[in-house]
């Protein structure tokens, strides 16, 4: 076998190594502030509660591919005590199952997160959009 090869075999094998060995540094989520306003994420920015509001909020229906989207959130003394979703897509099959797995995965998030700042159900991406837009759009009425 040629040098050449021998040396490129060798190079190639160790720069492999080298990307199969990679880690990405962690990098920890920023907190959420108990002071309302809007902050910067896919979905439009997340809006934090204000710590004396209690009520109960509905969202903008908004509208997925595959259905309408509309969650109505409770809060009370500043905590999101629960967000019911009034309308997610309901089509036959496929579309009716992903919702039935997504929405209280995303009532879940909602409640953890305390704020539209949640993570998207795989394989619900659509869904999960429409709900985070829904519940931004309840959070958004909190008066000032």
């Amino acid at each position: 076998m040629p040098k050449r090869a021998i040396v490129a075999t060798l190079l190639t094998t160790v720069a492999l190594a080298l990307l199969l060995s990679f880690k990405t540094p962690y990098v920890a989520p920023s907190p959420v502030s108990n002071v309302g306003g809007n902050g910067g994420n896919a979905a439009g920015g997340t809006t934090a509660i204000r710590s004396t509001y209690s009520g109960q909020l509905t969202g903008n229906a908004v509208n997925t591919p595959y259905g309408t989207v509309q969650v109505q959130i409770t809060v009370q003394n500043g905590l999101i005590t629960d967000a019911a979703a009034l309308q997610l897509p309901s089509g036959g099959g496929h579309t009716g199952q992903i919702s039935s797995y997504a929405g209280p995965q995303l009532r879940s998030e909602v409640l953890a997160a305390q704020s539209a700042k949640i993570d998207t159900i795989s394989g619900a991406t659509y869904t999960s959009q429409g709900y985070i837009q829904s519940m931004q759009s309840a959070l958004d009425q909190i008066p000032a």
